[in-house]
């Protein structure tokens, strides 16, 4: 009996098998009747974009019958790719074996950069950072210092100088030549301020104009001087052979004295010579003894030139006041500045 049940049980079994295996190739046959009418309904979407292609180039300017063309051409090749490619075969991956995806990711993990290691410091190495940076600002701060130092001893030997040059324009026993020199250093200082410059620049132009008028002047008396030298007489003694009469001849020496002219000519040729030296030093003639000078000058000279119907110039001034007040000027404003330093 148990043998009976056994053999009754078997068939089913086998009508179940049997029964699964068409029902495998009729989910098959459905998806490969499916896969078909997909492959169909290409060609018809192949149709209805070539037609909306077509109609787009018609009816559409120059520019865009361009742009269509390239897109036709894109589509195209695209078809042609897909239609024409053969499908590789699928097999299932081995045992042990990585996949493709794996091995891309791995290969694009190995082909990234490393991101940038951050140094980080210990407190001893920020500490003498620190210590350097302090230590440099303190150097900085002495050069500063020293830099300061070093202009203020500047500013003060340029003042200490200044003093000097202005003092010696007030001093008395220094004339116009060392005025202007004195006014000459103290415009080339650096130190000043835009008055100061231009007053001390305007004192040094003063100065170097009157200067080469006084040296005109000084040329005039001389030229005058020279023009009124008196012949030397020769001695009325004549000469012997004998040579003790001679030494007599020469010791007492006899010579003709000079006419009333003479005189007046040598007088007045002195008088230029002492009036050339003694206004570069600042001892001016009176007014009424430089009046009678010129007077004297010019009526020796008009006399000399008798045939001459031209004015004589003398070349010299009617007084010397303007030049007298032009100095006392020079020596006025150092000692204004003189003030304004102390």
């Amino acid at each position: 009996m148990s043998s009976d049940k056994k053999t009754e049980q078997k068939p089913p079994l086998e009508e179940t098998a049997s029964d699964m295996e068409p029902a495998s190739i009729s989910e098959t046959e459905s998806e490969e009747h499916s896969e078909s009418r997909k492959q169909s309904y290409k060609p018809l979407i192949f149709l209805f974009f070539i037609t909306l292609l077509t109609a787009g180039y018609v009816f559409s300017p120059q520019q865009l019958k361009s742009d269509l063309l390239d897109s036709l051409n894109a589509f195209l090749q695209a078809e042609k790719e897909v239609t024409f490619k053969t499908p590789e075969p699928t097999t299932p991956p081995a045992a042990g074996s990585v996949p493709q995806t794996t091995r891309l990711e791995a290969a694009i993990e190995i082909e990234q950069p490393e991101p940038p290691q951050i140094v980080t410091a210990s407190s001893d190495e920020v500490n003498r950072m620190l210590d350097a940076m302090a230590e440099l600002q303190n150097e900085l701060k002495s050069v500063r210092q020293e830099q300061q130092t070093i202009q203020e001893t500047h500013l003060s030997l340029q003042k200490m100088h200044l003093r000097t040059r202005l003092h010696w324009i007030t001093n008395r026993a220094n004339h116009l030549p060392q005025l202007k020199l004195a006014w000459e250093e103290i415009a080339l200082m650096p130190s000043f301020s835009r008055s100061e410059h231009e007053t001390a620049q305007k004192m040094l132009t003063l100065a170097q104009e009157r200067l080469q008028e006084m040296r005109n002047w000084q040329q005039s008396l001389q030229s005058h001087a020279d023009s009124l030298t008196t012949p030397e007489h020769k001695n009325i003694i004549p000469e012997y052979g004998v040579p003790w009469l001679s030494w007599i001849r020469d010791y007492f020496s006899i010579k003709a004295a000079p006419s009333t002219e003479q005189q007046q000519d040598e007088q007045l040729r002195q008088q230029l010579l002492n009036t050339s030296r003694n206004i570069e030093l600042e001892q001016w003639p009176g007014g009424n003894s430089w009046q009678q000078l010129r007077a004297t000058l010019q009526l020796r000279l008009t006399k000399a030139s008798e045939g001459s119907t031209e004015a004589i110039d003398l070349g010299l001034p009617e007084s010397f006041d303007p030049l007298k007040a032009d100095i006392e000027q020079l020596r006025q404003t150092a000692a204004t500045w003189l003030e304004e330093l102390s």
